[in-house]
């Protein structure tokens, strides 16, 4: 009798499976389901229904990675400040290039003008509450 070994390690499709479902979970406990774009919910909602065993197709896996990532991005605090800083970096700059700064539009690419802007902005948003983040 030849006894079969059971594999420990779980296979990609319920690894992937489970991530979806936690972010999906995650980001309907923020509250933020609304915010997500009808075509990653219903790719979503389609994901978790199939039951899925195996996946063989690299397009389907990279579907449910990008999917997971924009689920994610819905409910970090810390994307949100850097899409914050970026849009402020680039006011700036636009606006220091309008008085003739020979630098500034390098400016929107610097990552650690971004990072200074967001936190910058964290901070103002403690003095001041979130009417400052929320600004556009």
């Amino acid at each position: 009798m030849r006894l079969k070994t059971i594999s420990a390690e779980p296979s990609i499709a319920s690894l992937l499976i489970g991530e979806l479902k936690s972010a999906v979970t995650r980001v309907r406990r923020a509250r933020k389901w609304h915010l997500v774009s009808p075509l990653s919910k219903a790719f979503a909602r389609a994901c978790l229904i199939m039951n899925l065993k195996k996946i063989k197709s690299i397009t389907l896996i990279k579907a449910i990675v990008k999917t997971v990532k924009e689920l994610k991005e819905l409910i970090s605090k810390e994307y949100e400040l850097i899409k914050i800083g970026i849009r402020w970096a680039w006011k700036f700059s636009m606006l220091a290039s309008s008085w003739g700064h020979p630098s500034a539009e390098s400016w929107r690419n610097d990552k650690a003008f971004i990072l200074y802007q967001a936190m910058t902005l964290k901070w103002l948003s403690k003095l001041f509450g979130r009417a400052i983040l929320n600004e556009t």
